[in-house]
């Protein structure tokens, strides 16, 4: 299965292009970013896994934090892109290296990363249990796996009227913050999205106890969850992977500043 469909790529492909200007200026996004960033623990000269990375909002945040490397992937290649351009930009080449990749085709080495990180792209994954895994194994002992999602629960019958209530108790505070933050560019697409939530047309949400869950069942030990505040609908689920109890001394240090 792949991370997108053809229509759900294309669609990407198209949003590129206006991303930074409308998910780009709401400030809960950027708060979201900055939360995941703070619960990693990033450490100077970690590895880090940036999964949907979209345009790079999120690298940038962790390159500003501190001196890292990051590998950057998303199945979008006008995204990469624009991504690109940013690097070339700020000659960081060095830095990051992007590639064109679904998180359900990633393929890298066991024990690579000290930190792999995504913001609002593994709902996207329909079947997220694999994909849980190989982050588990791409993590090196200690490593962190952080994710900042909506918790929102889209499972269930398309046609089930209490369902259908439950997405849109989330999709309304959203639509108005794009409206006041990003202005119609913003609500547009906003508003596109959320029909792709109601119908699950590539779009996955589950709320943050199946998260936890997933996590559990994939390995991972001191999973904690953290709300946004003043936007308590957003979350960030941090977990770490521990090999027989045991914790890189780095990281006991990182999780004792958190």
């Amino acid at each position: 299965m792949k991370q997108v469909t053809r229509d759900n790529r294309e669609w990407f492909q198209d949003w590129a292009n206006e991303y930074d200007n409308t998910l780009g200026k709401v400030k809960r996004h950027h708060k979201l970013l900055d939360l995941v960033v703070r619960e990693a623990g990033i450490q100077r000269n970690d590895q880090v896994l940036d999964i949907g990375c979209g345009t790079g909002l999120l690298s940038l945040k962790f390159l500003n934090e501190t001196d890292c490397r990051i590998t950057a992937i998303d199945s979008s290649s006008e995204m990469l892109r624009i991504f690109q351009e940013k690097i070339d930009k700020f000659n960081l080449t060095g830095k990051i290296h992007c590639a064109q990749q679904s998180a359900e085709d990633m393929d890298f080495r066991p024990d690579q990363f000290d930190i792999i990180a995504s913001t609002v792209a593994l709902h996207h994954v329909k079947f997220k249990e694999p994909v849980i895994k190989k982050i588990y194994d791409s993590l090196k002992d200690g490593g962190r796996f952080v994710i900042g999602e909506i918790d929102m629960d889209t499972t269930g019958r398309l046609d089930d009227p209490q369902r259908l209530t439950r997405i849109l108790k989330y999709l309304t505070g959203e639509l108005a913050l794009a409206m006041r933050e990003g202005g119609v560019p913003a609500f547009e697409r906003m508003y596109d999205n959320g029909k792709k939530h109601i119908l699950n047309d590539g779009e996955y949400c589950i709320g943050f106890d199946q998260w936890k869950d997933l996590c559990t069942n994939a390995g991972f030990k001191n999973i904690e969850i953290s709300p946004l505040k003043g936007f308590e609908s957003f979350k960030v689920l941090a977990a770490t992977k521990l090999q027989g109890g045991e914790m890189r001394s780095d990281e006991i240090f990182s999780l004792s500043r958190l």
